[in-house]
């Protein structure tokens, strides 16, 4: 049962083991209750750490060929969108493209291009040059503080001031002449471990507790997060803050697992359950 009337476009890569990228995301929206559609970015045969060398596949004629069928629909119409990994140029300007044209109210762009102070392997200027395109369109922007530090050139280290992310937040918009949120994730605080975004003018801090350890998906699990929330109109600050918590909540039940189990992803148990109870105790829905 759709619960409520709400779908979102979701556009990243889709690795075929584990509780990662777009297949994480589409068991958040389920327990929204949000009816999705799925561009893969890119289809691997694992994630691309743990596994040796996975085997991928190109969508990007697979992605014109739906994207057409989708035109033709008349029932089928989008009321956000999320995009994540995406890894090559043309498939960025193929989104910016296709989001542009859609024009939804709320867009929210990872720019997935690097951490620990330096790029990730395989990219290069020119790709960055077409993310930047591409956030052009964002309606929210997620980078980390390496991510932000290659989008606006202000150098920029995990534990970074609120000063000097302000800085790097202002100059970046104002490169680009938008008015997009942008939430700096994986900012380092007196111990815990979060977000620095500006709401209403001001610089904002939403926190957990630090845990030491490599997880992968949790920026698509705060992205999927973020997203379902203000999707039940909650003020921004407040969707942020239960985003955080749920990706606190993934990360302390994986790391009850086996260090070498991580690779497969999150454990998403109890970020869903609270994520369902959360969207049953919205719509009135018996519990």
């Amino acid at each position: 049962m759709i619960i409520i009337n709400s779908s979102v476009l979701i556009a990243e890569d889709f690795s075929a083991v584990g509780r990662l990228s777009a297949t994480a995301a589409i068991a958040v929206f389920s327990a929204f209750g949000m009816q999705t559609a799925t561009l893969p970015t890119e289809i691997l045969s694992t994630q691309t750490e743990g596994f040796g060398k996975p085997e991928t596949l190109n969508t990007d004629d697979w992605l014109q060929r739906a994207t057409d069928h989708w035109n033709s629909l008349n029932d089928l119409k989008f009321n956000s969108g999320i995009v994540g990994y995406i890894g090559n140029s043309s498939t960025a300007n193929f989104l910016h493209d296709y989001f542009s044209y859609l024009d939804l109210p709320e867009l929210l762009i990872d720019p997935v291009l690097g951490d620990q102070g330096k790029m990730y392997d395989g990219f290069d200027d020119q790709y960055l040059a077409t993310m930047q395109r591409l956030l052009k369109i964002a309606t929210i922007i997620t980078p980390n503080a390496t991510e932000l530090s290659l989008l606006s050139g202000e150098k920029l280290a995990a534990d970074a001031s609120n000063e000097e992310i302000g800085q790097a937040i202002a100059k970046w918009r104002h490169m680009n002449h938008s008015h997009a949120q942008v939430i700096v994730t994986g900012v380092l605080r007196d111990g815990g471990i979060g977000c620095v975004y500006m709401n209403e003018g001001h610089l904002k801090w939403a926190g957990s507790p630090y845990i030491s350890g490599h997880f992968y998906g949790t920026g698509d699990l705060f992205s999927s997060l973020l997203i379902g929330y203000l999707n039940f109109d909650l003020d921004f600050d407040t969707a942020v803050q239960k985003a955080v918590i749920g990706v606190y909540d993934a990360v302390s039940l994986t790391t009850r697992a086996p260090e070498s189990q991580r690779k497969f992803g999150l454990n998403l148990t109890r970020s869903l359950y609270n994520v369902a109870m959360f969207t049953l105790g919205q719509t009135g829905e018996e519990v």
